[in-house]
């Protein structure tokens, strides 16, 4: 090890160094009074926040309540009408609930935004005292051991700059590891932020569907105050039409609107009958499950890859593509809205990374090699096989639900701020299954 400079410089350097540390712990004392001011707002905000959710929650569990209690009764107008209104009221229950999901989340980014500010600048504070640090050995090493001897008359000035040289060089050591874990938190706290983003952007999600589907239920009240002008008997008659009336139900068309796919419901059921002897997912829950996926928006199949879709996806569907023998450029896939990414491809909606998890299984199982997310047959064995895997093989009413959250929110299914997409799903597959017990009898 060489030993460096002389007195003279390793003062200033020392004097340098103490200086940008007291303006260092002048400026650490003003964020952390910041910081403590900023925490306590923030903390109040989530108290408002979980209060209000809180709130919500017990109306919206009030309702559905009422609405079991209601689907158990007998038919009627009445209890039908009351029913609808119930449904509307708790949807939008929900879509109040989601909105301060998203409004909480929206905080948090802007608070997260400002801590990660916060800690590049202290990152780059390391990185300004390990350069001074790294300048004072560099002037050191130019003057070297025999000159240090000669410029001082004392043995204990030798050892003194000796010993600063070793403190110098400590200081190295501990603000490397300090920046170096710095950087980790920094990364921790990137894929953190990340994370929180793509979870808004899922309830964005969300809240078109909600809105959907109190556009949907406020039409079907109307249609049916309009059918019946009102009288029970007319709605009686009603019942036993679509009750009787099989072929009409076989001919009734299944529709996933945002992929252009229309087909009768026989046919629509004849697919999901071979997906579930493939896979075991009950064929009512899988067409509602598609249905739900592709109806949601008119983004879906009229986005454009290169546009539409995230970097990291697009080189999966290139390979897709390609394997298929398909214009990268002509194939459909939903498009980007103001938040997040679009590049969904089919009736399933796969992203091209999770379809090509998937392909080897789909394949095994259709003899289809390779796949296509566009092929309807191969998009209803694909979603069967993801509903399988998330527990709705087992075919119940609780494992299905749980597989509908699992399919939609991942690893965030049982925050009950998504439970409406899982409620949804299963009163969709509760109607269509109603209808197949008429067509396959």
């Amino acid at each position: 090890m060489k030993i460096l400079f002389g007195f003279h410089s390793i003062n200033k350097a020392a004097r340098c160094f103490f200086i940008v540390l007291w303006l260092f712990s002048f400026s650490f004392f003003g964020y952390f009074v910041t910081d403590k001011a900023q925490a306590a707002s923030a903390e109040e905000l989530k108290e408002n926040f979980r209060f209000q959710v809180d709130d919500l929650e017990k109306q919206i569990n009030d309702y559905r309540a009422s609405i079991s209690e209601l689907q158990k009764q007998g038919k009627s107008l009445k209890g039908e009408i009351a029913l609808l209104d119930a449904k509307i009221k708790s949807a939008e229950l929900e879509v109040r609930r989601t909105a301060l999901a998203v409004l909480e989340i929206e905080s948090g980014l802007a608070d997260k935004n400002l801590a990660l500010g916060q800690a590049e600048l202290k990152l780059e504070r390391e990185r300004v005292i390990l350069t001074n640090y790294l300048q004072t050995i560099y002037e050191s090493d130019q003057q070297g051991m025999l000159e240090i001897f000669l410029s001082n008359d004392k043995l204990s000035d030798i050892f003194d700059k000796i010993n600063s040289l070793q403190q110098v060089q400590e200081s190295i050591r501990e603000s490397m590891a300090s920046i170096k874990q710095l950087k980790v938190e920094l990364e921790q706290d990137k894929q953190l932020l990340e994370d929180r983003r793509e979870e808004l952007n899922q309830l964005k999600v969300l809240q078109e569907i909600q809105r959907r589907a109190i556009a949907y239920q406020q039409e079907e009240k109307k249609n049916l105050l309009s059918q019946t002008k009102g009288q029970e008997s007319n709605y009686q008659s009603l019942l036993k039409k679509a009750k009787a009336d099989a072929e009409s139900i076989k001919k009734n068309l299944y529709l996933l609107e945002g992929v252009g796919v229309s087909m009768p419901l026989e046919i629509a059921y004849q697919q999901a009958k071979r997906a579930f002897d493939l896979t075991g997912v009950r064929p009512a829950f899988l067409l509602a499950i598609l249905k739900n996926e592709s109806s949601w928006g008119e983004r879906v199949g009229t986005g454009n890859w290169r546009r539409d879709m995230h970097t990291r996806d697009q080189q999966p569907f290139v390979q897709i593509c390609e394997s298929l023998n398909l214009d990268p450029d002509k194939m459909p896939v939903s498009r980007r809205p103001a938040y997040g990414w679009g590049g969904a491809m089919g009736p399933a909606q796969f992203l091209p990374s999770v379809w090509l998890s998937y392909e080897p299984q789909i394949a095994k199982l259709t003899g289809h090699n390779p796949p296509s997310p566009w092929d309807i047959g191969d998009a209803f064995v694909a979603a069967g096989i993801k509903m399988a895997q998330a527990g709705a093989n087992e075919k119940t009413s609780n494992a299905e639900w749980k597989a509908a959250q699992i399919y939609f929110a991942g690893k965030r299914w049982n925050n009950p701020t998504y439970y409406f997409y899982g409620n949804q799903v299963m009163e969709l597959a509760g109607v269509i299954q109603d209808q197949l017990d008429i067509i396959t009898k």
